[in-house]
């Protein structure tokens, strides 16, 4: 990194000294310490219709390298803000942000050091078209993904792994050498205990598993009432590990699906007031049709909100 020189505030040549156990860049003669803190950058990882959006950059570093759209963040905008900007720059397309998917250091020759925010987002509006800092915007198959060696940055690379690996999950009905896994994550993660052997055996129950290779990493209860009219998803989990990447989403459009061959007409859950999954089931077209608020003396009970999808307002 260049070696700053003068003071920003006065002027006046900068020296080293120490300051607490490193040492920095001081002013003799107006106090002011010249600190070299990471530079926050935030991108999106895109994705609609199993397919992820990249850019192929038109400026160094890494020209010509596919990446996600990103870019470093203004002084006077939020980590949020700087990614859905860089994204409708370099793609044209709007997009709304999903959640918080992971946060990167990295190195570059320009900043040293950085830090990348990557968020999940889906297109909301605008058209693809590459601008700004890139040459060419494209959506990508899991198949049709570039060469490693063409992504630009290992942080992206990083990130496009863990795509591919949640891509790669299988969503199926448990079956009873599932249980004693199912069970393990209950315990593990003390989640609510529930008769798993009845949505196993029940034909109006359903236990539905995320199985990452061998692995169940995620599972939903749909319980369907007995008119066979309405159904509830009930306990939906993924394993912290894999949390982010869209697993959850899978089960609860898993479940939406049995309950939709069963005939069933109004599917419902519940779901804490403060829990950001709620997100996910308004993605999928829920919408909040009730709320439960527990006594103030009762702080273990947090406010419930009821959500609610109706297949045959939807069909109609």
């Amino acid at each position: 990194m260049e070696e700053y020189k003068y003071c920003p505030r006065c002027g006046h040549p900068l020296e080293r000294r120490r300051i607490g156990d490193r040492e920095r860049l001081v002013c003799p003669h107006c106090g002011f310490i010249f600190y070299v803190n990471p530079t926050p950058a935030a991108g999106t990882l895109v994705e609609d219709n199993g397919h992820v959006l990249l850019i192929r950059r038109a400026v160094p570093p890494r020209k010509g390298y596919w990446a996600f759209p990103a870019g470093y963040m203004e002084a006077d905008e939020s980590a949020e803000e700087a990614a859905i900007r860089e994204t409708k720059e370099e793609t044209g397309l709007d997009v709304a942000l999903d959640a918080l998917l992971n946060v990167y250091s990295f190195e570059d020759s320009m900043h040293q050091r950085g830090v990348l925010i990557l968020y999940r987002a889906h297109v909301v509006g605008g058209t693809l078209q590459p601008g700004d800092d890139a040459e060419d915007a494209r959506w990508f198959a899991p198949h049709e993904l570039p060469p490693w060696h063409e992504i630009a940055f290992s942080t992206h690379r990083d990130a496009l792994r863990r795509w591919l690996q949640a891509r790669a999950v299988l969503y199926r009905p448990a079956g009873e050498q599932d249980i004693p896994a199912i069970a393990d994550l209950i315990e593990t993660y003390h989640q609510p205990r529930w008769d798993l052997l009845r949505y196993l055996n029940d034909p109006l129950h359903h236990l539905l598993v995320a199985d990452d290779r061998g692995h169940i990493v995620g599972y939903c209860g749909l319980r369907i009432e007995a008119d066979e009219e309405s159904a509830v998803i009930d306990h939906v989990f993924v394993h912290p590990h894999h949390r982010r990447w869209g697993i959850g989403s899978h089960l609860i459009e898993h479940a939406m699906n049995v309950a939709r061959n069963a005939g069933v007409c109004l599917i419902t859950t519940e779901v804490d007031a403060g829990n950001p999954g709620i997100i996910v089931y308004l993605k999928k077209g829920f919408q909040v049709c009730g709320m439960t608020l527990w006594p103030a003396t009762d702080k273990k009970r947090p406010t419930t909100l009821t959500l609610c999808y109706n297949f045959c307002e939807t069909s109609s």
